[in-house]
């Protein structure tokens, strides 16, 4: 009786699903959105172009999903934190700035996390980030319009906008440290 082969992709789409949406975000950390071809993301997924567009129909279509398995394992970290802190006032923003420091301090190589801010800032991927900011502020309403709150965010995003995609040296790691506690003390009730 001869063995069973070993399980192929073809078994497994979610593998190779996995593979795109890892591979795109390589690629985009290393060439920008502008110079990201589905050639290039299919090789570094290890599949052909064809596999590609059987599991997505278009670049912006793998982009769109890339972008939303970001956010989606950004959420998890953020809700596992609020799940961990006392609910209350400040609760998301004191998660959200936590997580996204967490994320920078985290970097130990160039484009290590995947998106940098200038692929973020591409108009569909921006629009992207900001219906997830709005759905996540509509559960936390008193957030939206709380200006400590609001500052406390723009902190975490203007750090992440100057330092995301590359490793922090030491004065910035001990920088980074020192503004996220400041940003912190914004989500205390004043």
């Amino acid at each position: 009786m001869s063995a069973s082969p070993a399980p192929t992709r073809r078994k497994a789409p979610d593998l190779v699903r996995q593979a795109l949406l890892d591979a795109t975000a390589r690629v985009l950390g290393q060439n920008g959105s502008a110079a990201l071809t589905v050639q290039d993301v299919a090789r570094a997924a290890g599949v052909s172009k064809g596999a590609l567009f059987h599991h997505f129909s278009s670049k912006q279509a793998l982009l769109d999903a890339t972008l939303s398995a970001m956010l989606d394992d950004f959420e998890q970290d953020l809700r596992a934190h609020m799940q961990l802190a006392p609910a209350g006032h400040g609760c998301f923003t004191r998660a959200y700035v936590q997580v996204t420091f967490d994320h920078l301090l985290q970097q130990t190589r160039d484009n290590d996390i995947g998106l940098t801010m200038a692929n973020l800032l591409e108009p569909a991927m921006l629009a992207h980030w900001r219906d997830w900011m709005r759905g996540m502020l509509a559960q936390f309403p008193g957030e939206a319009t709380d200006p400590r709150l609001y500052a406390a965010r723009c902190a975490a995003d203007g750090y992440w906008a100057t330092a995301y995609g590359r490793p922090l040296d030491e004065e910035e790691r001990r920088n980074a440290l020192a503004m996220a506690a400041e940003a912190l003390k914004l989500c205390e009730p004043a």
